[in-house]
């Protein structure tokens, strides 16, 4: 008798799969409209804390808080003045239009 795991169809890698909970917060990151922006000209080549203020017209304050929290949620990652979009961040990239 043929087991009924067996003939399931095989899953993705952990890495690929998404979790709801997941999905909230890449909502949730792109629900504003400035972060969208900043993940936006970041892009997928990176670019400096100097250029993303001057291009958007932040402050440092704002643009900290928005980087922090890309930070925080693992979507990108910050170098002293380089701030680049990790592989989640490169997903919630091809998401923005």
């Amino acid at each position: 008798m043929k087991d009924d795991i067996e003939s399931l169809p095989s899953e993705p890698e952990a890495c690929e799969t998404r979790t709801p909970h997941e999905h909230q917060l890449m909502f949730k990151t792109l629900e504003n409209p400035l972060r969208r922006k900043v993940i936006k000209y970041i892009g997928a080549f990176g670019r400096t804390k100097k250029e993303i203020m001057k291009e958007l017209g932040l402050s440092g304050p704002q643009l900290k808080f928005q980087l922090d929290y890309l930070v925080k949620m693992c979507y990108a990652e910050v170098e002293g003045e380089d701030c680049r979009l990790n592989e989640k961040g490169l997903g919630l990239l091809g998401n923005i239009r």
